[in-house]
């Protein structure tokens, strides 16, 4: 009996041509998580996916999801928003692709994760329109939203080895083996005092928000330099995309 195909907004990791007429895509879906798709006939004339199987773009799928199957089914896609600024912008690119890998190695396949598919479709979404100099400060609230999700993330007013309460000036150590801040300053790398307060200040602002926060540049860019070591080191592997050079100067 053939399963039913069910409705699902999907965001599109990847695709491969497979054969002459079909594709093989990769979709982060928020029910089914990430999995590949085989999308028969996707390059006939009359295909129901013509030109929504492209990356990074968000879709309305209707697919066949078969427990225990590794290649799923997608009877048919419409693009509901296209990936048309990353083409024409190089730091918007980039930064869609860095958090589209860390979506890659943080969510195993097949494993819904609800949290972590709203933060990918809601960061796509601000990487699409928010002006350049928003970006640093976008960048380090997704990266610290996904080390808490994934629970990676210590306490922000606490050490991470001793839980004491973190000094608000002066300087203190950061070790990303240990997950955040800590209050002896020659304990890995020496940083701000001040940095724990603008991490929760961004994890406190949502979506919209945080292009027009204010923060000193300075102190974001080096926020985001952190935060993006803390997860990788956490992930415990080295991203194969590094976050665009323009975005840390």
């Amino acid at each position: 009996m053939t399963k039913r195909a069910t409705p699902c907004v999907a965001v599109v990791l990847r695709r491969t041509d497979w054969h002459e007429t079909s594709r093989i895509v990769t979709l982060v879906t928020r029910d089914f998580g990430r999995r590949s798709f085989l999308a028969k006939g996707a390059h006939r004339p009359r295909s129901p996916f013509l030109g929504a199987l492209d990356t990074l773009h968000v879709i309305e799928a209707r697919v066949r999801v078969h427990e225990g199957r590794g290649l799923q089914i997608i009877d048919a896609a419409r693009v509901l928003q296209g990936n048309r600024p990353f083409r024409d912008d190089g730091l918007r690119h980039g930064l869609a692709m860095h958090l589209s890998e860390v979506i890659t190695v943080a969510m195993p396949e097949a494993r819904a994760d609800p949290e972590l598919f709203d933060l990918y479709r809601g960061g796509l979404a601000l990487f699409r329109t928010a002006p350049h100099h928003a970006m640093p400060t976008i960048t380090a609230a997704l990266l610290l939203r996904a080390c808490r999700v994934l629970g990676v993330l210590a306490d922000l007013e606490r050490c991470a080895m001793t839980f004491d309460a973190l000094p608000e000036q002066g300087s203190i150590g950061f070790s990303a083996s240990e997950g955040g801040f800590v209050r002896e300053a020659q304990t890995g790398r020496r940083v701000d005092a001040r940095l724990p307060g603008l991490a929760r200040a961004l994890l406190s602002t949502e979506g919209r928000a945080l292009e027009k926060r204010q923060d000193d540049p300075r102190a974001v860019q080096r926020l985001l330099v952190l935060v993006h070591e803390l997860l990788w080191t956490q992930l415990g592997e080295e991203p194969r995309t590094s976050l665009p050079p323009s975005l840390l100067l």
